[in-house]
């Protein structure tokens, strides 16, 4: 999967969507504690947030066509393994960041091949290297 370009969705949908998300995680605590609380006179307002959870879910999905936002499956396995995204990407970054500084050993490395290369021609085939010099 790619990952999500900022021009695939709108901003007023990415806000409305994370506005849903926020709203339906509080309502998911509020009924968790009337459920703890379970008092018999609560029913009438447990009943009531669920149904705004329920609600709030039916706009998250009308919202979802709107949006094209592609999440990596490293990182929904990390979410479904319990583990925080948050690690995958500090993870990920550490291991780029390791990537670019062999990468960039390797460019040092040829960079002073290159040099040294061309010093030993110039050293020992200094006619050849000024014949090759004018046709380019």
């Amino acid at each position: 999967m790619q990952p999500a370009r900022p021009d695939d969705f709108h901003d007023g949908d990415r806000e409305a969507l994370e506005g849903k998300l926020r709203s339906a995680l509080e309502t998911l605590s509020q009924i968790r504690v009337s459920v703890e609380n379970h008092e018999l006179a609560d029913e009438g307002v447990l009943e009531q947030r669920v149904d705004r959870l329920v609600r709030g879910y039916a706009d998250m999905f009308a919202i979802k066509d709107r949006l094209n936002v592609n999440i990596p499956e490293d990182v929904l396995s990390y979410v479904r393994d319990g583990r925080n995204p948050d690690e995958f990407t500090s993870q990920f970054m550490e291991r780029v960041a390791s990537e670019n500084q062999f990468t960039n050993g390797k460019i040092a490395a040829l960079t002073n091949f290159k040099q040294e290369f061309e010093a030993q021609l110039q050293e020992f085939f200094p006619e050849e290297l000024k014949e090759r010099k004018k046709e380019a």
